[in-house]
């Protein structure tokens, strides 16, 4: 019966390589629109990445590039998500940050922010 099927394989439905756990959305601070916003798409990072998000390249020694204290891109610079860590995007900016409870999320600036933040020493657009 069409309307009752039971789903089929869970692993067909998930990207391969996709190791993130979405959570429930919360309002936080956000730095650069200066408020409190909702951040709706949020997720827990559970294993390291292989290659780079943003520019595809492949990672030659995961290990040698998450033994730095905030691992980034050798080629882009493009922060990347630890294992462990919360992570969200801005619903009004639409900024991705990291999320520690209990502290002011940290911004993970995308390549925009970043030559912002060499230029200007800061992502704010005031």
């Amino acid at each position: 019966m069409a309307l009752f099927s039971r789903g089929g394989n869970k692993e067909e439905k998930q990207p391969k390589g996709e190791s993130i756990h979405p959570l429930v959305g919360k309002e936080h601070l956000c730095q650069v629109c200066g408020g409190r916003r909702m951040f709706t798409r949020s997720w827990r990072r559970v294993h390291p990445l292989a290659q780079c998000p943003l520019c595809g390249v492949p990672f030659e020694s995961v290990q040698k590039v998450y033994s730095q204290f905030q691992p980034q891109c050798p080629r882009c610079e493009e922060p990347l998500e630890q294992p462990g860590f919360d992570y969200g995007f801005c619903d009004g900016c639409g900024s991705k940050f990291e999320i520690v409870a209990g502290t002011k999320p940290g911004l993970l600036p995308n390549r925009q922010q970043r030559e912002a933040m060499k230029k200007f020493g800061t992502t704010r657009r005031s």
